[in-house]
């Protein structure tokens, strides 16, 4: 899978997250959160190795436990604002 899949997939998880946290009990969107979580580290992973960040936030210089959720959507609205301006 590129880069494209990682970056779509991460951000489509990442506002399922969002609303399940702004809708339903903690306990009940923990699911969709650690989901979000692993999406994000997995974009983050594969920035990492391919060296495609986009913005100033950069791929697995968090410390453990951090959130790369943010980095998520730093890259999509980069990659999003690249694919509106063509």
């Amino acid at each position: 899978m590129g880069r494209e899949f990682w970056l779509r997939k991460a951000a489509l998880l990442d506002r399922i997250a969002l609303d399940e946290v702004d809708t339903y009990a903690p306990e009940v969107a923990a699911p969709a959160v650690e989901t979000a979580e692993e999406a994000a580290g997995r974009l983050a992973d594969f920035d990492h190795t391919h060296y495609t960040t986009r913005g100033p936030i950069k791929p697995l210089l968090n410390p453990p436990g951090r959130s790369y959720r943010p980095y998520v959507r730093q890259e999509y609205l980069a990659w999003l604002t690249a694919h509106t301006d063509s």
